[in-house]
């Protein structure tokens, strides 16, 4: 029998294990949402739809300071999130940049950037740099 402390003495890595075991049976879920929120002092939007959820900063220094804040691993996020059937896209400007989890490739060029299992978009970076947000 595992105690409250032990539990709370657990490699991360166990526990996310867990996690996936736990949400292997369950159903894919489906998001919506719109929301304007402030991340590390950048305003981002959040939108929703169905199996993606898309997280649109300002500025490509925004997009590496919100990456680099998770409070996860990216192998870990990548894992929940394609056991629930969704997935993550990180944009600037409204230009895709980067794809995390079940509809996500993971590319060979993020892996040796250190960014783990996460799918960069070829043209994304370069666009995002030149794109300017209409409105």
């Amino acid at each position: 029998m595992t105690t409250d402390t032990e539990r709370a003495h657990r490699d991360p890595l166990e526990t996310a294990a867990e996690l996936l075991d736990a949400l292997e049976d369950r159903p894919s879920l489906a998001v919506e949402a719109d929301l304007a929120v402030d991340v590390g002092g950048h305003g981002a939007t959040v939108v929703g739809y169905d199996d993606v959820v898309a997280v649109d900063v300002p500025s490509l220094p925004a997009a590496l300071a919100l990456w680099r804040g998770l409070p996860v691993d990216s192998m870990d996020l990548a894992a929940v999130l394609a056991s629930v059937g969704l997935t993550a896209e990180l944009q600037v400007r409204g230009v895709p940049v980067a794809r995390v989890g079940e509809d996500a490739t993971p590319s060979a060029a993020a892996r040796r950037l250190g960014l783990g299992s996460v799918e960069l978009v070829p043209d994304g970076v370069p666009l995002a740099a030149v794109t300017r947000r209409r409105g």
